[in-house]
């Protein structure tokens, strides 16, 4: 074999889809149970590219890596991995920003649509009560002003999925042309005047070092009262502690997250005990026909890197070459 490919921390014992695209290179797929920097340094020496779910791939595992030439996070966030220091060493870094559009936006949507009108309080007092009544307040939907942080797949995704339920929909990115709002029906703002006008804030931005903490307690305290605040992109895009205070506070109404800064959750943490949040897993990526094709286009973007192609979901283009 030509190569050594090493996932550091699969959540499957199935390579099928993988090694069908790896072999026919000449490259082997071992894997690790890696999640800390020091565990990728230690198991990955000879690794030719690594496959990363969560573990993390700072500038240590890297200089303990000689022969390295290409890190793909099997997801669409990349900040597991040191960006700059990966660069520094022309290792490069992709994602896979294209494998669960539909999957991700279906989430947030029964996310927003759940909150919205009440759904798991509803569900509860059914449960509970035999029946029971309408629980106030809730507000029709229509007419609502949806602000979307970030213009991307996801975000351009929702837009589409948006307006059938008679959303105003407003956006925020520096990055997307002018073009691509105006397709979509989406009117351009300025973040700070997206969140004092939105009566729904969704969050679908990539976090890097520019982006972390994007929604804080000054963004918080721009927002309606009313106002709703759902991530299903990258935990660290909201600070916790300000979200918490907000909806405690009574500032905001409350939120909707797939994602936290600290994952897991801890069972202590306190936005666990706040009644107006719905709570998922870090799932909005799944579904049995979002896995496989996740597993494959991972794969496929190692051997275009291994092979000599430049991978279209190149992060550090400065690598390349």
């Amino acid at each position: 074999m030509r190569f050594l490919v090493i996932h550091t921390d699969p959540h499957h014992t199935d390579f099928r889809h993988e090694r069908a695209v790896l072999e026919p290179i000449g490259a082997r797929l071992e894997t690790r149970n890696a999640t800390t920097e020091a565990e990728v340094a230690a198991s990955c020496q000879e690794a030719d590219a690594l496959l990363v779910t969560y573990a993390k791939i700072g500038r240590t595992a890297l200089l303990g890596m000689p022969k390295l030439k290409i890190v793909v996070r099997t997801g669409v966030g990349y900040d597991v991995v040191d960006l700059a220091a990966a660069t520094e060493r022309k290792v490069m870094v992709c994602n896979v920003p294209d494998y669960c559009v539909s999957d991700l936006t279906e989430h947030t949507m029964a996310l927003l649509l759940a909150w919205w009108r009440r759904i798991p309080e509803l569900d509860q007092q059914v449960r509970r009560e035999g029946w029971g009544r309408a629980i106030r307040p809730v507000y029709r939907l229509e007419g609502k002003t949806l602000g979307i942080v970030g213009m991307g797949r996801m975000g351009q995704a929702l837009a589409v999925r948006a307006k059938g339920f008679g959303l105003r929909l407003v956006g925020f990115d520096p990055y997307v042309p002018e073009t691509v709002f105006r397709s979509l029906g989406v009117e351009r703002a300025e973040l700070d005047a997206l969140c004092r006008d939105a009566d729904i804030v969704s969050i679908h931005s990539p976090l890097t070092a520019e982006t972390r903490h994007l929604i804080d307690a000054r963004r918080l305290s721009l927002m309606k009262q009313t106002a709703l605040v759902v991530n299903t992109a990258r935990g660290g895009l909201v600070k916790t502690d300000d979200l918490v205070a907000a909806i405690r506070e009574g500032r905001i109404a409350g939120a909707a997250l797939d994602v936290v800064e600290e994952e897991p959750l801890p069972m202590e943490h306190p936005i666990r005990s706040l009644p107006r949040v719905l709570l998922t897993p870090h799932a909005a990526w799944y579904s049995e026909d979002a896995e496989p094709e996740l597993r494959r286009r991972a794969a496929e973007i190692v051997a275009e890197g291994l092979t000599g192609k430049r991978p279209a979901s190149l992060v550090n283009p400065e690598a390349w070459g």
